[in-house]
């Protein structure tokens, strides 16, 4: 009861100050399971900490990313996701990207490389349609790019799954409830550089558009250049300042049907306010493309039925996509 207080006036401040809270996932399950279930309810955001990823590994990612856009765009064009129709592999070109067709008179103004689990083509066409093997540049212009991104790959994928752990004590399921639909997981990392295009939103241009995300859970990296915006209650956008060392967590469309609405997949975008260009590296944890999405048994009952139709996982993603980026992608 009284860790349940502590975690009570903790949200509380947070709301006061519109700032999201920070879970410590060194502390035990109860106390962090509570406090990711506020912070979920509340905000649909929150960062974490002690997660098992060094200061070190984030440095190296973004080195290796500075070195990757920096090169001539006929290099990076190599492993262009238009060459084929490579399930959102490889490089994409600045403007490309319109997260929000409506308010958005352009594409977002920054160019990303995307990759997914690191499996050969054999292996891709094995798993099933919505896998392909990963495009990267020549080892000769980027010797360290593909081991780091791997690494951090595997590095943020393992966090995701100490946090499937925790959301599913947050909900009062087993604790290895989730890990049954991640077991083929289609998690995919993005590596995202901003140019200095300040952003003008009344005219329509963005870094990126307004939006909420589609799977089940993003772990986001920034460098030290703000820019990430969240949509607060009360409507005022409100800025998510990076904090060395932790990663920023929000829940997305999925796990808010799972949760028949509890856990909130809230609004947000990204806005240049500082003419610098800004670097970031959001990973989707999307679970296994036939899983099953439906309310689960915790968070309905007979005075609040479900109110979202099953859907499959890879079909949702796949359709919500096609929305976002370049016809052909997929």
């Amino acid at each position: 009861m009284e860790s349940d207080r502590a975690e009570d006036a903790a949200v509380a401040a947070s709301t006061a100050k519109k700032e999201l809270p920070i879970i410590d996932l060194s502390c035990d399950d109860e106390t962090t399971a509570t406090a990711l279930r506020q912070a979920c309810v509340e905000f649909g955001f929150f960062y974490i900490v002690n997660h098992g990823i060094t200061n070190e590994q984030f440095a190296e990612l973004f080195e290796q990313a500075k070195l990757f856009f920096a090169l001539p765009l006929e290099e990076k064009e190599r492993c262009n996701i238009l060459v084929d129709r490579s399930m959102n592999r490889g490089y994409i070109e600045y403007g490309t990207e319109t997260s929000d067709p409506v308010k958005q008179t352009t594409g977002g103004t920054k160019e990303g490389y995307h990759m997914g689990k690191e499996m050969t083509a054999e292996q891709a066409k094995a798993s099933g349609e919505v896998h392909r093997a990963n495009k990267w540049p020549q080892e000769a212009v980027v010797p360290h790019f593909k081991t780091t991104m791997i690494d951090y790959y595997n590095a943020v994928c393992a966090v995701g799954m100490k946090l499937l752990r925790i959301v599913a004590l947050a909900l009062d399921m087993e604790a290895d409830y989730f890990h049954q639909f991640f077991t083929k997981h289609i998690a995919l990392l993005r590596v995202l550089h901003y140019d200095e295009t300040l952003s003008k939103p009344d005219e329509g241009l963005y870094g990126t558009g307004e939006h909420t995300d589609l799977g089940m859970l993003t772990l986001l990296k920034t460098d030290d250049v703000p820019g990430l915006q969240i949509q607060w209650s009360d409507g005022e956008w409100v800025d998510v300042a990076p904090i060395e060392g932790a990663i920023v967590v929000n829940i997305a469309d999925m796990l808010e049907r799972w949760t028949n609405g509890m856990f909130k997949s809230t609004l947000h975008r990204v806005l240049n306010t500082t003419g610098r260009e800004r670097y970031s590296a959001p990973f989707f944890f999307d679970c296994n493309a036939d899983a099953t999405i439906e309310c689960l048994p915790t968070c309905c009952s007979s005075e609040s039925p479900a109110k979202y139709e099953p859907i499959l996982s890879g079909e949702y993603l796949l359709k919500k996509l096609e929305q976002i980026y370049p016809k052909g992608s997929f």
